[in-house]
């Protein structure tokens, strides 16, 4: 069951942060793209922004989805007309996945214009490579949301969702960023999944790029699904 009339709902709830971090990335990355060759916009930029962009998005939006609603009692009047617990779930996983796909969709066309229009000129091989950094931001953001998600759905306060499912997304963007302080904290590398987004073997074009990729996927579809079975199965306090 698909309702329409929740979809519009939530649509206008959360465009305003869509909007807002979707321009600023475009805005970025347009910038760096007219400027730069795609080789030092890997290192200026994919490297690290858009998995805070992506982080800021997964924990607000996530929240939102489920939790808040419950933790407000809006779910409540929700659940009380003919939307079900499968509609709402179904709903907010479509517009979760669709308005990530979409963000990531505008900044790779973005990029690219820039790109070709640039004075280097970036050919056809280049705008191949940001299409493809892009789709692994998407895959990255995807298994973000994803996790907010299962938290949002398995928690009935947003304070704790944000701690459990946001803290979690934070530890990812941040374990990469303090194993750079020496040795003694490079194993915090093989405990996030954000390496899991390689920049330079995606520019590279090495072999095996993908697997990693599908692993997002992955990490994403079960978290989506756990969350989703959570949330039909659990007792609400309506």
């Amino acid at each position: 069951m698909f309702s329409a009339a929740l979809m519009r709902q939530t649509i206008r709830e959360n465009a305003a942060l869509w909007t807002v971090l979707t321009a600023v990335q475009c805005l970025m990355i347009a910038t760096i793209g007219w400027t730069a060759p795609i080789a030092a916009a890997g290192v200026a930029y994919y490297n690290m922004l858009p998995g805070i962009f992506a982080g800021i998005y997964a924990i607000t939006i996530g929240n939102r989805l489920i939790c808040a609603k419950v933790d407000r009692g809006t779910l409540a009047y929700v659940l009380s007309t003919p939307v079900g617990r499968r509609a709402v779930v179904g709903v907010q996983t479509s517009f979760f996945i669709g308005s990530l796909a979409a963000m990531y969709a505008l900044t790779a066309a973005v990029h690219s214009v820039a790109a070709v229009l640039s004075s280097y000129g970036a050919d056809a091989s280049q705008v191949q490579a940001i299409v493809k950094l892009n789709l692994g931001l998407f895959l990255l953001a995807l298994a973000f949301s994803g996790i907010c998600f299962a938290a949002s759905c398995w928690f009935n306060l947003s304070k704790h969702t944000i701690a459990i499912g946001g803290g979690l997304v934070c530890a990812f963007l941040l374990f990469p960023i303090i194993a750079m302080f020496g040795n003694n904290f490079a194993f915090l590398r093989h405990l996030t999944i954000v390496t899991l987004y390689d920049v330079s073997d995606i520019m590279a074009g090495a072999a095996g790029w993908g697997w990693p990729l599908a692993a997002l996927a992955a990490i994403a579809a079960a978290a989506y699904a756990a969350g989703a079975v959570v949330f039909l199965r659990k007792d609400l306090p309506l």
